[in-house]
C-alpha cells in the first residue's frame, strides 16, 4: 500500500496526473478551466508548462483539463480499536485523524475534544483498514464547461434574422433607427456596410428588412432572492441582484459594483448547485419597433 506520509498520495488534497506522473493541485484563478499543478520542492518543474506565481506567491503550474490524464481529491480513513477515523496528518510512526464513529464513551476515554467532534493520534501498528479514497475532479469539470459552453455562459444576446439568417445584433438602433449585425464573412447585398466599423463584418439593416430581432437572457434564485444572470466567473454564474431589500445584499454580503452610470448595482458570483429558478427569456425588440 502506498505510504500516505509520501508526496504521491497526500493524505488530505487535490492530486493531478500529467504525462504519468502525479501532482498536487488545485484550481487556476483566473485561468478556468485550467489546473495548476505543485511540484513539491526539489521536483523538477512539468515539462512544457510555464510557471505562474499566485497571489500568495506560491508558483504553480497551469494546464488545461485536456491534458491531464486525472485529476481527483483525495482522502484515507482507517481504524483503531475498530472505529473509524479521517486521516488528517501522517508521519512515518502515527497517523492523526478525526473520529467518525459515535460511540461517546469511547470518544470520551480516548480522544482529544475538538470544537465539533475527537481527534487522536496513533502508533501505525496499531491502526487497520488503512484505505485511500478518491473522489473524480475532471470529469464534473469537463461537463461544467460543456453545459456553460452550451448556453454560451448564460450571457445577455442579441440577435437579428435577416432572410433566415441568425446574426449577432446591436441591442438597440442607432439614431437614425438602423440595427448593427455582425455578419463575418456574409455580405448580404440588400444591407449597408456600417462605416464605423473598420473590419468591414458589420452592416445595417432596417427593422423592416429583419424577419425578428430579439434578447435572450437568463434569470436565477440564489437563497430565494432573484437575480439577472450576466455571465460566469471560473465556472460560477454571476448575477445582477434586482430585488429591492438592501437588508438581503448586507446578510448574504452581496458584492457592490459601479455600472457605466455610477448606480450602485450587488452582485453574486454563486455555484450552479447553489441556484434555483434558472430559467431563459426571450425578449421580442422588434414588436417595439
Amino acid at each position: 500500500m502506498t505510504d500516505t506520509a509520501g508526496f504521491l498520495s497526500p493524505v488530505k488534497g487535490k492530486v493531478a496526473v500529467f504525462h504519468g506522473e502525479l501532482y498536487r493541485a488545485r484550481p487556476a484563478v483566473g485561468l478556468w478551466p485550467c489546473v495548476e499543478l505543485l511540484p513539491e520542492p526539489g521536483r523538477p518543474a512539468p515539462e512544457g508548462l510555464t510557471p505562474r506565481e499566485a497571489a500568495d506567491g506560491s508558483v504553480g503550474y497551469p494546464v488545461p483539463l485536456e491534458r491531464l490524464e486525472a485529476w481527483y481529491a483525495v482522502t484515507w480513513t482507517f481504524r483503531w480499536h475498530g472505529e473509524p477515523f479521517e486521516c488528517t496528518a501522517a508521519t512515518p510512526t502515527t497517523l492523526s485523524g478525526n473520529y467518525l464513529g459515535s460511540d461517546e464513551h469511547f470518544a470520551k476515554a480516548h480522544l482529544k475534544r475538538r470544537v465539533i467532534g475527537y481527534r487522536g493520534v496513533f502508533p501505525r501498528d496499531e491502526v487497520t483498514e488503512l484505505e485511500q479514497h478518491r473522489k473524480d475532479l475532471l470529469q464534473p469539470r469537463r461537463a461544467l464547461v460543456q453545459r456553460l459552453a452550451e448556453v454560451d455562459h448564460f450571457r445577455p444576446r442579441t440577435y437579428a434574422v435577416h432572410r433566415g439568417r441568425t446574426y449577432p445584433a446591436a441591442a438597440e438602433a442607432d439614431a437614425s433607427g438602423l440595427i448593427a449585425l455582425t455578419t463575418g464573412g456574409d455580405r448580404p447585398e440588400d444591407l449597408v456596410a456600417d462605416p464605423r466599423d473598420p473590419s468591414g463584418e458589420r452592416f445595417l439593416a432596417a427593422p423592416e428588412q429583419l424577419d425578428a430581432w430579439y434578447r435572450m437572457h437568463w434569470t436565477f434564485r440564489w437563497k430565494g432572492g432573484p437575480f439577472d444572470a450576466v455571465g460566469t466567473v471560473d465556472g460560477r454564474i454571476k448575477g445582477i441582484y434586482t430585488g429591492g431589500s438592501w437588508g438581503f445584499a448586507d446578510s448574504w454580503q452581496l458584492t457592490d459594483e459601479t455600472d457605466l452610470y455610477g448606480y450602485t448595482r450587488y452582485t453574486v458570483q454563486a455555484g450552479l448547485k447553489g441556484v434555483t429558478d434558472l430559467e431563459q427569456h426571450h425578449t421580442d425588440l422588434l414588436a417595439n419597433q
